[in-house]
């Protein structure tokens, strides 16, 4: 690891250290629990640059030239609601700020395992990066990237964890006019290595190479929407739904969370992006009136030029105002960092020890069944 994150829990794996490198001396070590870390070859020239970008050691990132508030809502076209994993603002977002020199970050599958951090530039290829990804995304060279794009004056909409997008800020070193940022309300990223482990597990007992996975389908039974449904398509044509999935369960429980999740310093109401988008949770009691059988998006603006967004968005959005508190309150990501399970290094423990996935997963996760 490098010298200003000799702990794990000060690294987030954002990767803008390795962006900024001159010598490109450091490279990412994956260690036993699946997570990655920085670490410098002897071709490091000791010049500082890693840590003046790190967003744990400067926080230069923040543009509160806004008053913050709040709204939520669901995209009007039922085709992008139902691609989303809540109400579609992400592709509001994307929709508004189309033109003929657009370019979309995001994270998307690179294959059924692996998360990482790509680009589009057309609206019509933003599906990859919808529904949530609960392992960590791996940015690649989306540093480098975003700069060119900015500096070639295609207008960036970058979307991604607070760290993220920290690191981004602090990358680029500047604001740009063209670049839009979405941080989101995050519980913390999962690890790459178990989630690897368990689709092995799920092909072994279906006898077929799972083609895809999804962490949050959703499903309407008597009216009523459920949203935490995984579903699995495998290569033999079999499709599985499951409302109790492990994975997902021990993600929820904060038993196989990323070190500096647990940690978080971009978990208050001081956001980093320009708007911030999450789920609206407990939206039937806030909003008694609202169909039971959809959800709706957090969206929360934070400089003026989300507000300028967020203007154009109430044209294919169905939006109402909302409380911070309100959303805090039912969203605890939103202000405070996720508790790490009290069995989170005995199940990393029992899987070094050889412990098959299913065994160690199915001992420490509560069902919710």
């Amino acid at each position: 690891m490098l010298y200003f994150t000799d702990v794990k829990q000060d690294c987030t794996g954002c990767g803008a250290c390795q962006a900024v490198c001159p010598t490109k001396c450091i490279t990412n070590i994956v260690d036993e629990e699946g997570f990655w870390y920085p670490n410098a070859t002897s071709e490091c020239i000791d010049c500082g640059m890693c840590e003046e970008v790190c967003p744990i050691v400067n926080s230069n990132y923040h543009q509160n030239d806004a008053k913050q508030y709040c709204i939520v809502g669901k995209h009007d076209n039922d085709d992008v609601w139902l691609s989303s994993t809540s109400g579609g603002a992400f592709s509001a977002i994307c929709q508004v700020l189309n033109n003929s020199k657009l370019a979309i970050f995001g994270a998307k599958y690179l294959d059924v395992v692996n998360v990482i951090h790509d680009y589009v530039t057309s609206i019509n290829e933003i599906d990859c990066f919808k529904k949530s990804k609960y392992t960590q995304s791996n940015m690649n060279n989306c540093y480098l990237d975003i700069k060119e794009m900015l500096l070639q004056d295609y207008r960036v909409v970058f979307s991604g964890t607070p760290c993220q997008v920290a690191g981004v800020k602090n990358f680029l070193g500047k604001d740009y006019d063209n670049l839009l940022c979405i941080d989101l309300i995050c519980h913390g990223v999962g690890s790459p290595k178990i989630f690897a482990k368990y689709i092995e597990y799920l092909e072994k007992e279906q006898h077929s190479s799972v083609i895809s996975f999804n962490f949050r389908s959703k499903k309407i039974v008597n009216e009523q929407l459920k949203q935490d449904v995984t579903k699995t398509q495998f290569a033999n044509g079999k499709i599985i739904e499951n409302e109790n999935d492990i994975f997902y369960n021990v993600f929820i429980q904060a038993l196989i969370l990323r070190p500096s999740c647990g940690e978080c310093i971009f978990a208050n109401t001081n956001r980093v992006g320009d708007l911030t988008i999450g789920d609206f949770n407990n939206m039937y009691e806030l909003m008694p009136e609202v169909e039971k059988s959809v959800n709706f998006s957090t969206i929360i603006v934070n400089t003026e030029k989300g507000n300028m967004i967020k203007d154009r968005m109430n044209k294919i959005m169905e939006t109402y105002p909302a409380k911070l508190k309100n959303i805090a309150k039912y969203n605890s990501a939103l202000i405070s960092s996720t508790k790490m399970n009290e069995n989170r290094s005995n199940l990393f423990m029992d899987l070094k020890h050889g412990n098959s996935v299913e065994d160690v997963l199915s001992k420490y996760v509560l069902d919710k069944s």
